[in-house]
């Protein structure tokens, strides 16, 4: 097979596997399977103190109507809750409950677990070829040919 085929469909196959994890809820240990969009907003919210629907748009990527869907599902499973500040009453913030908490550390140890596998394969990999795949992935990242 020619060479730089096999090295496409390699390609292909890891991204296939990587939307196909993204796309299973998995369960942080909170209890709830929780798709891509929501243990991502659970971070986003965690990261980012007295934030809001607007601003967790802004973050994330997304609209505020898809904000809006995702933090209700969360509120009903009891991860996050809507506050208003004192100085601010039209204004509705989301923060983390303790089982917010409780998947967001979850969903921290699992991408730590993922990152350790690399580390190790990449820690008996020399730094020539360390070199390599990096610029093997930046020329992927740069000319991905659909955006």
């Amino acid at each position: 097979m020619n060479k730089e085929i096999e090295v496409i469909e390699k390609v292909v196959r890891l991204s296939n596997k990587i939307n196909q994890t993204n796309k299973k809820p998995q369960d942080y240990g909170s209890g709830h399977n929780l798709y891509h969009s929501e243990i991502h907003t659970i971070e986003a919210i965690n990261n980012h103190s007295n934030v809001n629907a607007s601003e967790l748009s802004k973050i994330l990527g997304i609209t505020n109507g898809a904000v809006n869907q995702v933090t209700n599902k969360l509120i009903k499973k009891g991860l996050i809750e809507q506050y208003k500040l004192n100085d601010n009453n039209k204004e509705v913030f989301y923060r983390l409950t303790d089982l917010g908490e409780k998947a967001n550390l979850g969903h921290s140890n699992y991408h730590k677990e993922v990152y350790e596998k690399i580390v190790q394969y990449l820690n008996n990999s020399s730094k020539d070829e360390i070199k390599t795949i990096n610029m093997f992935l930046d020329s992927l990242i740069e000319n991905w040919p659909i955006e």
